[in-house]
């Protein structure tokens, strides 16, 4: 009898432990009779298009409202109090809370529920999936989420639209329109960047009659930099925000930026004054910083608490400096221009980053709203290979680890047709953007089968797998060539050639565009090293010809940063001087491994 009820109390305890875990996992399903309910005015355009997005999931539209209704609903509202940055998203009562510290905050609530529980996902501007027709919300749903940066950008092609924008967390103003109604966008409401010289003390307005305004290089003064230790410079540049800030000025933004930023070169003032202050700080940067400081100061005294003054840390300023911090209200953007992107900035096998890292490491002392202006393409060679994919993920983590609030990932640009991989980099690194810790290989793998087909999918994994993995061998420069980008050996190149011809077959007629327009990029690499079909001098030329068409086909109208699409150059003697280059590296290779 004792072994009877002791069983039977077994048996009982077990029924108890498992019974809270199923009720965990129980969902519930939002139905044609649920409601969208919103709690402010300004809240309602946003109400009104998640509404549309439900209609396209479950087939009906559910009714808006501005008030609370007797039966269940969705509702979104703001309340600062309750989250101070970001958004909760919580079930009670099979009811669904989204709340966000402020409008931009409530609206990405909404899209992320609609793709986490609607099953929407935004793979490009052209290709949005829905993968459920119902919505199924789990009874103990309770999150938070705060963002990880306050600004993200990155250009390329998909990454210009709206809605994708809203899907992927992207917030800049730079590349994209975010409506005010739907959360607005964070903004440069000066020019993006160079702005000393071209926007503020501009060459064209002062320089003919006021050349001491500019930057005297080692006696030599062509007006693109400014002398940053001359206060009537300082006074024209404070001017000049204080009148575009009177124009441009949101006060319901959550954040505009003025940028502060030296022109593209590196002829900076070596005036006696500007030497002095450089000597003073340690660093060129000082003095560009004791520059923005006291234009940041003065913003600040007007008012203009939502306003932030924004500078570079970048080529002759990248050196944090001593003695001096930036302002509260005052951004540095760091760039990684020097860097080598096939191995992490925290490699310390690579030196160029070990460099990169102790600058940012000296930043992220002395000021709290570091951004970063990354790259992400190959500016001599926009279609060719660019195999950054193995350090996407960890570069983003080391930025947040050190505290940046911004990222800017500079892509193509100029891109108007898929090239290369751009449309998938552009997906990655706006989810990475939203969550740095994210399982990158599981959202690489899901793009890659929504975009060029699951039958193809894994030919084109191999592919990247393959070549980022060689990548990491060499050092990787945003002005690489193609010829040292990757080095493979004959076997290599054959089974790349295959696994794109697998791709090709098992991909769909749509598929089979994107297919084709990545592989561009493989053939744009063979045809650079003279390797596989462009091996022979006989038919280089009418290969390199027929690969120029295709891109052009393409629409691709541009194959490096600043020149139009050019000729094809081939001759005997660039045949063998690819030959020869090939072959030294194979004998080096070779004498490495043994």
């Amino acid at each position: 009898m004792k072994k009877a009820l002791s069983l039977f109390l077994t048996i009982c305890l077990c029924a108890l432990a498992v019974i809270p875990c199923f009720a965990a996992d129980s969902t519930f399903t939002v139905t044609s009779s649920y409601a969208v309910y919103y709690t402010s005015s300004d809240l309602k355009p946003a109400a009104e298009k998640f509404a549309d997005y439900i209609q396209k999931i479950i087939g009906s539209r559910p009714t808006v409202l501005g008030e609370r209704p007797r039966g269940n609903y969705i509702g979104v509202s703001i309340d600062k109090a309750k989250i101070d940055n970001g958004y909760i998203t919580q079930a009670q009562d099979e009811n669904v809370q989204i709340t966000g510290s402020s409008l931009q905050w409530a609206v990405r609530g909404l899209y992320n529920f609609l793709e986490k529980y609607g099953g929407i996902s935004v793979y490009t501007s052209k290709l949005t999936v829905f993968k459920n027709k119902t919505i199924q919300v789990p009874v103990s749903l309770d999150t938070t989420y705060v963002p990880f940066f306050e600004y993200t950008d990155t250009d390329w092609l998909s990454p210009t639209d709206t809605e994708y924008s809203l899907f992927n967390g992207l917030n800049s103003a730079e590349y994209r329109t975010i409506p005010a109604e739907m959360g607005g966008s964070v903004d440069y409401i000066s020019s993006f960047c160079h702005t000393l010289s071209s926007q503020f003390c501009s060459k064209d307005k002062y320089y003919a009659e006021h050349p001491e305004y500019f930057a005297s290089f080692h006696g030599i003064n062509n007006g693109t930099q400014l002398c940053l230790s001359n206060p009537e410079v300082l006074e024209i540049v404070t001017q000049e925000v204080l009148d575009l800030l009177k124009v441009k000025h949101d006060p319901n933004a959550e954040l505009q930026i003025v940028s502060l930023t030296q022109n593209d070169n590196i002829a900076y003032c070596t005036c006696d004054k500007c030497r002095e202050t450089d000597h003073k700080y340690g660093s060129h940067a000082g003095t560009m910083l004791e520059f923005v400081n006291a234009v940041a100061r003065t913003v600040k005294s007007e008012g203009y608490d939502n306003v932030a003054i924004d500078t570079f840390a970048y080529r002759y300023t990248r050196k944090p400096p001593k003695g001096i911090v930036p302002e509260d209200n005052v951004i540095v953007r760091l760039c990684s221009i020097e860097c080598c992107f096939s191995h992490a900035f925290d490699d310390k096998s690579c030196q160029t980053n070990v460099e990169f890292m102790e600058d940012l490491h000296g930043w992220s002392e002395i000021c709290n709203r570091i951004y970063i202006w990354d790259y992400c393409t190959n500016y001599c060679n926009f279609v060719g290979l660019f195999p950054d994919f193995g350090v996407l993920q960890r570069n983003m983590q080391i930025f947040h680890e050190n505290h940046v609030k911004g990222v800017y990932e500079e892509g193509n640009y100029t891109m108007k047709a898929e090239a290369e991989f751009g449309e998938l980099r552009s997906y990655l690194i706006s989810k990475l953007f939203q969550d740095p810790y994210c399982d990158f290989n599981a959202v690489r793998d899901d793009f890659i089968k929504a975009y060029y087909g699951k039958d193809a999918a894994p030919y084109i994994s191999q592919f990247l797998d393959l070549i980022t993995e060689n990548a990491s061998k060499n050092h990787l420069g945003i002005y690489e060539s193609m010829v040292s980008t990757l080095s493979l050996f004959p076997s290599q190149i054959k089974k790349c050639d295959a696994m794109w011809e697998n791709a090709k077959a098992k991909a769909t007629e749509e598929e089979l565009a994107h297919v084709k327009a990545s592989e561009i990029s493989w053939r744009w690499w063979k045809m650079k090293n003279h390797a596989s079909e462009f091996a022979s001098p006989f038919t280089y030329e009418e290969r390199s010809e027929q690969l120029k068409k295709d891109i052009a086909d393409n629409g691709v109208d541009r194959l490096m940063e600043v020149e139009e699409t050019r000729s094809f150059f081939s001759s005997v003697f660039q045949f063998l001087y690819f030959k020869a280059y090939f072959l030294v590296n194979l004998v080096l290779k070779i004498l490495y491994a043994a």
